[in-house]
């Protein structure tokens, strides 16, 4: 049975909210913009490649288009939720995945394929960062971990989800793109009736937007761990499945690979289970060695019966928690303004993710994938050097 919640807090809480729905239509969103929209590029990355004749620089360029878009479309995002409310920008987010993915799917060559990737990796910006004034001002703070581990978790289901609708399509790549734009469509129109068509807004959320607000002293090692993750986790998501083809020749594999790296995924609705009950510092600090791990071994484990589905497996939770880990972390941070702190927290996260694929387009024909994987799970592992302090941790104002 849902439970409604009444007002107790300066920022009030919708009584007519249900928080159940609540997290359904976050979760769906998060699917459709984040597990279908952004990540599915590399899932198709070897039929993009034979289709349309790309060299591996190219390749790197259209996916930093991918993050190119996020960055765009994250401050407008943020923007719009402070100023009239998070269902606008969330609803723009969803119709840009639709759009995205369809001009993904009907792309007679690489331009237009590179401004459907733009549009669909812009979808997410718009959609996600928003979601945090809606647990913020609709969801009793006690349970607000719990319902963001859970949104954030769509990036798992949306994942998974992708690769039985790849088996299915077969070599059709482009039957595929049609249907991840039309399920984007439905769950847009399942959040437009789910969410609330107001959101009270804390008096000084406005005033609190500052670059003195947004740059203090807890937020330096959020921000920088941020940026490097980006980077670190891009390599991962762009270039496994072309390492798998390249090595195992076996299409089937790699898709078998991306549909457990989603599953895997689906278990970071745990992570704000984790955060109560180990804290947040001690949890970041071993995921940043799950992810860092599961990036640098995944060129041994490909001749290992099963590795590969290991290394996936791994990352796919490693990759969902951690994310989690940041906006949880953000949130803490910036309570007075948080769709403003979370969407500058995951605009760093994607600016990194930007600048990844595209200096790995260049590095690969120098380093080759391996070396390429090795030394961005060693230096993802160093992220737990950045690990929250105690304090920040604990939600207390820095």
């Amino acid at each position: 049975m849902t439970r409604h919640f009444t007002s107790s807090s300066p920022g009030g809480y919708d009584n007519a909210m249900k928080t159940r729905g609540l997290t359904v239509a976050g979760l769906a969103i998060v699917a459709a913009t984040y597990g279908l929209a952004r990540y599915c590029f590399g899932l198709f990355l070897p039929e993009f490649r034979q289709e349309f004749g790309l060299s591996t620089e190219t390749i790197g360029l259209i996916a930093g288009l991918s993050y190119a878009g996020y960055l765009m479309a994250t401050f407008l995002g943020s923007g719009l939720s402070t100023w009239f409310g998070p269902r606008l920008p969330i609803l723009l987010g969803g119709l840009t995945a639709a759009c995205g993915m369809a001009t993904i799917a009907v792309a007679p060559d690489a331009w237009i394929l590179a401004f459907g990737v733009f549009l669909a990796g812009a979808s997410p910006g718009l959609a996600y960062p928003p979601f945090s004034d809606v647990i913020v001002r609709h969801t009793e703070p006690s349970r607000q971990n719990t319902i963001y581990a859970w949104i954030n978790s769509g990036t798992g289901f949306g994942v998974a989800f992708a690769g039985p609708l790849a088996l299915y399509a077969g070599e059709d790549w482009r039957l595929a793109w049609f249907l991840f734009a039309g399920l984007a469509l439905v769950i847009t129109l399942c959040n437009y009736w789910t969410l609330p068509h107001h959101s009270p807004r804390p008096a000084n959320a406005m005033a609190a937007i500052s670059p003195r607000f947004l740059l203090q002293r807890a937020a330096r090692p959020l921000f920088v761990a941020a940026f490097l993750f980006g980077i670190f986790s891009a390599v991962y998501w762009t270039y496994a499945v072309e390492l798998l083809v390249d090595r195992t020749e076996n299409a089937n594999d790699a898709i078998l690979f991306w549909i457990v790296l989603g599953m895997a995924g689906v278990t970071g609705c745990f992570a704000g289970g984790f955060v109560n009950r180990w804290g947040l510092r001690r949890t970041y600090w071993v995921l940043a060695l799950v992810v860092g791990t599961a990036v640098g071994t995944l060129p041994f484990l490909i001749g290992v019966r099963h590795g590969i589905y290991f290394s996936a497996a791994f990352f796919g939770v490693g990759f969902i928690v951690m994310t989690a880990l940041y906006g949880m972390w953000s949130m803490r941070i910036f309570r007075d303004a948080p769709s403003i702190g979370f969407g500058l927290t995951f605009f760093l996260i994607s600016l990194g993710q930007g600048v990844g694929p595209v200096v790995a387009g260049f590095a690969i024909p120098v380093l080759g994938h391996p070396a390429l994987f090795v030394a961005s799970g060693i230096l993802c592992c160093g992220l737990a050097f950045f690990s929250p302090r105690e304090r920040d941790a604990a939600g207390n104002r820095p």
